[in-house]
């Protein structure tokens, strides 16, 4: 009986050896590419994290989602990302919102706006000027802007797909 508790005791320390440097090394992971980007929006932005690969402003009005097919830094470098494996529902703008999407045909980062307060001229949180736009509100109108040149006028529930030079965007 003696020999068998002896015995467990160093089966026992044997394995506690074996693990630790597995625990350690789990304690020790590497952040995820997307992450990264989150980290980094967030620390030239502000704004919290609320999913994954999201980040928003203005108690939820305004959402920043980050395409895990672009490795895109708020320095503008757009590069392929590699190893991520989840999809973003890119093309969805929610009903009663309206999206700027950072490359044609509603792809890419994509900016969400709840609430139709005010002008937006800066698109630094998406990575340059939007791309393409939807109007997916029940009513209103989103413009898009060169300067004071309009160069789209969208009414509800509808989009441009590709659209190029814009400088602001406003709601009504």
């Amino acid at each position: 009986m003696r020999h068998a508790r002896a015995a467990i005791a160093a089966i026992a320390l044997a394995l506690i050896a074996l693990l630790t440097p597995t625990v350690a090394s789990a304690a020790e992971q590497e952040t995820s590419p997307m992450q990264e980007r989150v980290d980094e929006v967030i620390d030239e932005f502000g704004g919290e994290q609320i999913d994954w690969n999201e980040v928003s402003w203005d108690d939820g009005d305004i959402v920043l989602t980050l395409d895990p097919d672009l490795n895109l830094s708020t320095t503008g470098k757009t590069t392929k990302s590699v190893g991520v494996t989840a999809t973003a529902s890119k093309e969805d703008c929610a009903s009663g919102k309206y999206c700027l999407y950072s490359r044609a045909f509603y792809d890419g980062n994509k900016l969400t706006f709840s609430a139709c307060p005010a002008t937006h001229t800066s698109f630094s949180k998406l990575g340059g000027a939007p791309r393409s736009i939807m109007n997916d509100r029940a009513s209103g109108k989103v413009r898009a802007y060169n300067g004071t040149t309009v160069k789209a006028t969208l009414n509800a529930r509808t989009g441009t797909s590709n659209i190029s030079g814009v400088t602001k965007v406003t709601c009504s």
